[in-house]
């Protein structure tokens, strides 16, 4: 007598993706849940002792049937509830507790062999320019703030140690996390997405300069600080997408409230110390004269802008003096 043949292959996976439970589908319909009466028993508090029952419909599609359950059933963003009845498309995954429970049928295509992966050459290249582009950074930074150049050799060592370290703590953090949440530790793509993002905002901040430069466009420049943060919030997003890669538009909203409120405090920081959003008063770069793409300023405007300027600060200065009805304590230095 031959055996009853496989109609189906159902498995249920936890969050790292590794298979928890797995049933031969030999008769329709199945029920899945705790209780040692289901055909496919699962080991999760938050699913019913009979939590769902499956079986096939006559045009050949999967029904889902939620049993006596709390929590229910979700099949991409909608919710199923107790009694409630819906089909299961093929490929989608439905989530029951805090695990996922995938169907394949006997009839479906077999996907094709994939090769072994070779040696990435494509993404150790990326890895080798973005640690370059940093090493770049950094040095040609130590370089304009040194006032030797010959000392740039001394402090070469330390700089790279410091550089290295740096990125490594960076990068094995997130890395950490992602093997904590997926398994695996995906270091080098987080030093990827460390350094690109550091030669991203550096490159909007050294042309932001440029352009207030160029076009008398000084808010550019004045504001460089919240573009500073916006790059962060945006590499820290990069970072989260590598641990929950399906929960981008969640993480997004995350980042961006975030990000909100440290602009908000920021600014408010600066108000209440400086009066003003910004805590720069000028350029601070100076870009040679031949960029200047704006308008000479006529001498009579720049002396009328420059006394409103000294009149604000002349206010600002009555302000702090002590007031002359105060007598001044005899022991004050």
């Amino acid at each position: 007598m031959s055996a009853t043949p496989i109609l189906g292959l159902l498995q249920a996976t936890d969050r790292n993706g590794a298979v928890v439970a797995r049933l031969d589908v030999r008769h329709w319909p199945v029920t899945v849940g705790r209780a040692l009466t289901a055909d496919l028993v699962l080991d999760d508090s938050h699913v019913a002792g009979e939590h769902l029952r499956i079986s096939r419909t006559p045009e050949g599609g999967i029904k889902v049937q939620v049993l006596d359950s709390t929590n229910g059933a979700a099949l991409g963003r909608a919710r199923h509830g107790r009694d409630a009845q819906f089909d299961w498309p093929a490929g989608e995954q439905l989530t029951l507790g805090r695990l996922k429970l995938g169907l394949r049928l006997a009839e479906e295509p077999v996907a094709a062999e994939e090769p072994l992966p070779h040696f990435p050459w494509r993404t150790t290249g990326w890895t080798l320019v973005a640690l370059a582009g940093m090493l770049a950074l950094v040095l040609g930074q130590s370089w304009l703030t040194l006032t030797e150049p010959s000392q740039l050799a001394r402090q070469l060592p330390g700089v790279l140690g410091a550089v290295a370290l740096g990125i490594a703590v960076w990068g094995g953090l997130w890395a950490l996390a992602t093997k904590l949440f997926t398994g695996h530790l995906q270091f080098w793509r987080h030093v990827r997405i460390a350094c690109f993002s550091s030669l991203a905002v550096q490159a909007v901040s050294t042309l932001a300069g440029l352009l207030a430069f160029m076009f008398s466009l000084e808010s550019l420049a004045r504001f460089e600080g919240l573009l500073v943060l916006l790059g962060g919030a945006a590499a820290i997003y990069m970072h989260l997408t590598v641990i929950v890669p399906q929960r981008r538009r969640g993480l997004a909203g995350l980042v961006a409230g975030i990000a909100v409120l440290g602009l908000v405090a920021m600014l408010g920081t600066n108000w209440l110390q400086n009066k003003r959003l910004s805590n720069k008063l000028y350029l601070s770069t100076i870009y040679p004269p031949a960029l200047r793409m704006a308008p000479a300023v006529p001498v009579p405007q720049f002396l009328d802008e420059a006394g409103a300027i000294r009149q604000r600060l002349d206010e600002r200065l009555k302000d702090r003096e002590p007031d002359s009805d105060t007598p001044e304590d005899p022991d004050a230095d």
